[in-house]
């Protein structure tokens, strides 16, 4: 891609792993009855975010429908005219990317060359200490780049203890139940349906 008479660069690895994918993504949802006038919604976890950042990029290239997408734990994907390219792409689709300050992976790639795409939701803490809708040009200073470059090193030295890594709490305080479909039902015992 281009923008503005300017190449898109993106990470090779993250290139690479998208085209190796990218057949097998666009074959699955002609295999589930997904047509390009779907709405299709994309999520995606660290490096499977990144897969999803560049699969929204080139399915809305090919015509298909985007309604949303969610994002956890994003590295950045791309450079500065690849998030414009995207920006511009997919401006009537919200792509919302949740970080966390204590996870290391949203500071990767280091920031100049590569630049976040996406609207950031930035938790600073715990997910019950709420959030910041931050102001969509993907490098907020207000948000996770109020960190700096954050500290990798240890934040990355704090994943040796998955219950301490900050990129394995997303979604979190866990909620467990069991899935033995009870659990899963409403009963109606004596109510009334009105149409």
């Amino acid at each position: 891609c281009s923008h503005q008479g300017k190449s898109c660069m993106v990470g090779s690895g993250f290139l690479q792993n998208y085209q190796e994918i990218a057949g097998d993504i666009r074959a699955q949802l002609s295999a589930i009855g997904c047509t390009k006038s779907t709405p299709l919604f994309v999520t995606g976890h660290s490096l499977g975010a990144a897969m999803a950042t560049l699969a929204m990029f080139d399915l809305n290239r090919l015509g298909y429908s985007l309604s949303k997408a969610y994002t956890f734990g994003q590295p950045r994907v791309g450079d500065s005219a690849f998030a414009s390219a995207f920006h511009e792409a997919m401006a009537s689709t919200p792509v919302h990317r949740v970080t966390r300050a204590d996870d290391p992976v949203v500071y990767m790639p280091a920031r100049d060359p590569f630049h976040h795409v996406g609207t950031e939701i930035y938790y600073r803490g715990e997910t019950t200490e709420g959030y910041r809708v931050c102001d969509g040009s993907g490098e907020d200073a207000t948000c996770q780049d109020s960190n700096g470059d954050g500290d990798v090193a240890n934040l990355l030295l704090k994943c040796v203890i998955p219950e301490e890594c900050g990129h394995l709490k997303y979604l979190q305080p866990e909620i467990t139940f069991p899935l033995d479909g009870e659990s899963c039902t409403r009963k109606l015992d004596s109510a009334v349906i009105i149409p």
